[in-house]
C-alpha cells in the first residue's frame, strides 16, 4: 500500500545541523570553553524541550557551568544565549521542505514532529507559516511530551488520522527512530553526506 504520511523532524532534518560557531558564540557568552558549554547545553536539553522554561533551563546549564555567580549579569547572558540558540536552529535545508510540500500537493499528509522550544518556534512561526507545508505541527514543548516518549507519536498519528504503517517518520537521532519503529511506524534515520538524495528516493519509492 502506498505511503500516506510523511512525518518530519524539524532539527537536522529541516535545518542544517548546529554549525560549530554558534557553539562558540553561546560559549563565549558563559565564559567556558566550547565543549565544557556543550556538554552542559545538552545535559538539560531534553527537559527544556519537555516545557522547563527557558530561564530555568539557561539558569540550571549556568549553574552546571558554575557561572551563577555575583558578577555575571545573568539576565543578560541569557538573552544573549537565546538569541544565539535560535539563530543555530534556523538555517533552514530547503530541499526538505520542498520534499514535504511536493508529497503534500500529491495528496499525502504532512506532519512537523519536533522536539523543540517556544523561543526558537516563534523564530520558525514568523519564517515560514508551517500550514503551509504541514497538515498537523506537533512540538514537544506545546504538548508537554518529547520524542522518543510514545505519547507524542501517538499524538502525532491520531491528529493525521493515519495507521502507523502508512507513515514514514525521518529524524537523524537514533533513539526517536528506535521509538517510533516500535510503535509500528516506518522510519528512515536522516544520516550522512546523501541524505536528502536518499529521503527523496525512499518516499518516491514507498509511495508507488
Amino acid at each position: 500500500m502506498p505511503l500516506e504520511a510523511l512525518i518530519l523532524d524539524y532539527g537536522n532534518v529541516l535545518t542544517h545541523p548546529q554549525r560549530e560557531d554558534w557553539f562558540e558564540a553561546m560559549a563565549a557568552h558563559a565564559g567556558v570553553p566550547t565543549q565544557v558549554f556543550r556538554d552542559a547545553y545538552w545535559r538539560h536539553r531534553h527537559s527544556y524541550d519537555a516545557g522547563l522554561p527557558a530561564a530555568e533551563y539557561w539558569r540550571r546549564v549556568l549553574e552546571t557551568l558554575g557561572r551563577l555567580s555575583g558578577a555575571l549579569d545573568q539576565e543578560a547572558v541569557i538573552a544573549r544565549l537565546v538569541e544565539a540558540d535560535v539563530g543555530s536552529w534556523t538555517e533552514y535545508r530547503e530541499e526538505v521542505w520542498d520534499l514535504a510540500q511536493s508529497f503534500r500537493v500529491k495528496g499525502g499528509r504532512t506532519a512537523f514532529l519536533s522536539n523543540g522550544v517556544p523561543e526558537a518556534m516563534a523564530r520558525i512561526r514568523t519564517d515560514r507559516p508551517l500550514e503551509g507545508w504541514f497538515d498537523v505541527v506537533v512540538v514537544s514543548c506545546e504538548v508537554g511530551a518529547a520524542k522518543p516518549d510514545p505519547v507524542i507519536f501517538q499524538m502525532c498519528l491520531s491528529r493525521l488520522s493515519v495507521e502507523p504503517s502508512r507513515a514514514l517518520f525521518v529524524d537523524d537521532r537514533i533513539e526517536n527512530i528506535e521509538g517510533a519503529a516500535r510503535l509500528g511506524i516506518q522510519t528512515f534515520h536522516f544520516a550522512g553526506a546523501d541524505a536528502v538524495s536518499r529521503l527523496v528516493r525512499s518516499v518516491r519509492s514507498l509511495s508507488e
